[in-house]
């Protein structure tokens, strides 16, 4: 019975520090890798690039170019991520198919010019000042 709870315990410690590596834009705080992430300077990210489907990208630099520099918070997420911030269980952050971001500029303006981007399907606004956008069905929440 220890060994077994030793290996959940050693199990639990190796997914959460593959989430810490796995989740993040940048390797050990090493920065400045966007020429391997795709990003550039009027976009950030502060989790995983290679998770974003390219029209969303195509979106997030219409967005730049409107409103300055976008700040990438989320991207990909693993199940259990999701769960500790409360994400829907079938989250398209699960599939790499959504975006949390945040860009200065009025909300309502941004929010009318991501509503009008046909690859974006699900949009939010949240109170914290991010954005969220995915590739799903036309919804927001």
């Amino acid at each position: 019975m220890a060994n077994m709870l030793r290996s959940i315990q050693n199990l639990v410690l190796v997914i959460v520090l593959t989430m810490a590596l796995a989740g993040c834009g940048t390797v050990a705080g090493v920065t400045g890798l966007g020429w391997m992430t795709g990003s550039h300077d009027a976009i950030a990210y502060n989790d995983t690039a290679w998770c974003v489907p390219r029209k969303l990208k195509k979106v997030l630099n219409r967005v730049a170019k409107r409103y300055g520099s976008v700040q990438i918070h989320s991207t990909k997420r693993w199940w259990l991520e999701n769960w500790w911030k409360g994400g829907a269980r079938d989250s398209y952050h699960l599939k790499c198919r959504a975006v949390d971001f945040s860009v200065r500029g009025n909300p309502s303006s941004v929010v009318a010019f991501l509503k009008a981007q046909p690859e974006v399907g699900g949009y939010k606004h949240y109170s914290s000042g991010h954005y969220h956008i995915d590739t799903g069905p036309r919804r927001t929440w």
